[in-house]
């Protein structure tokens, strides 16, 4: 019995390295691709300033269009990798033009810092949430309703207030509620294992990366709206 709880640990472990791997890949090709679409100014001015006057329809799109490619990812994580795999770059390729403004907005030291401290903040978080005995679950009530309530708040003031000083407010609430994530997402990666046993398992990891991946984007935007000096 013993040798057999090792290796369902061995297996979970090497699924969990996987995710994680893929979650580093992800973020990274994310900075790049909104490096590169920020370098290409002959595009991106033209769309941020539509995007300025059209501010509603631009969040709405640039949600939107990720979420198809998301969707389709999802879909197709039981049948085949390489259309997971292709699903999972689009997804994020399309979700970059939402990184671009910070390339315009923070110089270099700040991003590096913002990058640097959350960094930081993903490894203790998904370390807690991974090795602690809590059951994590019962926070899903409590950070579902703040994440709704940060979104719904963040459109006010984009739209009615337009105060900076709530902007700090909903930055402060949100690296909260995406530690918080953090840690909630880390311990759900066993449960996602252990109800895809039997499944393309190299197709689920990359899946359940997504999360992890728009958890730290989350973290580093709302850590660099609180410490970055705009340009």
């Amino acid at each position: 019995m013993p040798a057999i709880e090792r290796v369902k640990d061995k297996a979970l472990s090497k699924f969990t390295s996987l995710v994680y791997l893929y979650t580093g890949l992800g973020i990274t090709f994310w900075l790049l691709a909104a490096f590169a679409l920020a370098k290409n100014q002959a595009f991106t001015v033209p769309l941020l300033s539509w995007g300025a006057q059209h501010q509603i329809l631009f969040t709405i799109l640039a949600v939107a269009v990720p979420l198809v490619f998301l969707s389709l990812c999802q879909r197709f994580a039981q049948r085949s990798y390489f259309l997971t795999f292709v699903c999972y770059l689009a997804f994020l390729a399309a979700f970059s033009i939402l990184g671009v403004p910070i390339f315009y907005s923070y110089s270099a030291k700040n991003i590096v810092q913002a990058l640097c401290m959350s960094a930081i903040a993903f490894i203790v978080m998904a370390g807690y949430g991974y090795v602690t005995k809590t059951d994590l679950m019962t926070w899903s009530r409590t950070l579902m309703t703040g994440l709704i309530a940060v979104i719904i708040v963040s459109i006010l003031n984009l739209v009615l207030f337009k105060s900076t000083i709530m902007m700090l407010i909903i930055s402060a609430v949100t690296t909260i509620l995406f530690l918080g994530l953090i840690a909630w997402d880390s311990q759900n990666l066993k449960r996602i294992y252990y109800q895809s046993q039997g499944a393309n398992l190299g197709a689920i990891a990359l899946v359940a990366s997504v999360n992890l991946v728009l958890d730290f984007i989350n973290l580093f935007l709302s850590l660099l709206s609180l410490f970055g000096n705009d340009n």
